[in-house]
């Protein structure tokens, strides 16, 4: 059976023909069943935690499999060759698969845009997870591999939604520019944008609540304590939030690190600006997802039309009607 498998791979690692996954200090190559890893694993005294289901997918891509690559706004699609390798100190390449990717007669890898998949396969693409089987949409992804191996394109629809995309794109941009420049009528000092995660998390069916400051002697802190309770599960999620116009460092990180919880609590580190590699490294270790500028814009516009109308001012976000010529 051909899978499917995403697999979150450093950019540059498409332009070599490989896709890779962490473990910077493990050879997955060098073991010969899963199991003979996971015994070396737990004999370094290592917890994989929820990661055991992707280092299983990981390792157990074969030729003939489609690897799915997310890069910025688009994904690569290429197929598997069996191949395996690792690359000692490669960070979150360290170990690798080759992949024959889809390519233009310049040699560059061909990419599909997001805004072109449908809503679910979109959707599927922002889980934070590593390596993720996509199998569920086989019969969209084949078609596109199709497309590709008969025409070396994929062919979408008119001009019209290729400006409309555009115009999308531009207005991402310069409301993540306003965002981290302070151009827009948020409270200031990190309220308003503490205050505009609360009511995007509260869209999302939460109870959402902005925690009282200085609230603890040391540094574990929270910004937005938000709950969703439904009939199979409880899920709590703590959120730092950082309105930054540059790069945000790791206090973030380990504020929310610091916080000792008696049960399972998702925690979020979400910040106008970006973060550096080593950051991300360390809210790996501590299990803390990372929400960057650009995709806080994304969420912001999925979710516009519910936003409140003094929020959207505040914003400076006005949804008229234009001509897309």
């Amino acid at each position: 059976m051909t899978n499917i498998v995403l697999v979150r791979s450093p950019h540059e690692l498409v332009a070599q023909n490989f896709a890779g996954y962490g473990w910077e200090y493990i050879d997955f190559s060098s073991f010969v069943t899963f199991s003979n890893l996971m015994e070396h694993v737990t004999g370094q005294g290592i917890d994989t935690g929820r990661r055991r289901n992707q280092m299983s997918r990981f390792f157990h891509i074969k030729e003939g499999d489609i690897v799915v690559v997310p890069v910025h706004r688009a994904i690569v699609i290429g197929v598997a060759t069996g191949e395996k390798g690792y690359q000692h100190e490669g960070g979150y390449g360290s170990n690798r698969v080759v992949v024959n990717y889809f390519t233009d007669e310049q040699g560059e890898a061909i990419t599909i845009p997001r805004a072109k998949l449908t809503q679910g396969l979109e959707s599927r693409l922002k889980i934070r997870m590593t390596v993720i089987s996509l199998n569920e949409f086989e019969e969209e992804i084949t078609t596109y591999v199709d497309q590709l191996l008969e025409n070396n394109k994929v062919c979408f629809d008119s001009l019209f939604q290729q400006k409309r995309d555009l115009a999308v794109s531009v207005f991402k941009e310069q409301l993540l520019s306003n965002l981290r420049t302070g151009a827009t009528t948020l409270k200031s000092g990190g309220y308003g944008l503490e205050e505009l995660i609360k009511e995007l998390m509260e869209i999302e069916g939460y109870t959402a609540s902005i925690a009282a400051k200085n609230s603890t002697s040391d540094i574990s802190d929270v910004d937005i304590i938000a709950s969703r309770i439904d009939p199979v599960s409880n899920n709590r999620v703590y959120i730092q939030a950082k309105h930054h116009s540059g790069i945000t460092s790791d206090w973030g990180i380990k504020q929310l690190a610091a916080i000792e919880e008696d049960e399972h609590i998702d925690k979020w580190l979400i910040t106008t600006g970006c973060v550096s590699e080593d950051t991300k490294e360390i809210a790996k270790q501590e299990n803390i997802s990372i929400m960057e500028g650009g995709a806080l814009v994304d969420w912001i516009y999925s979710r516009v039309n519910d936003l409140l109308p003094a929020t959207k001012e505040q914003l400076g976000v006005g949804l008229l009607p234009q001509i897309i010529a």
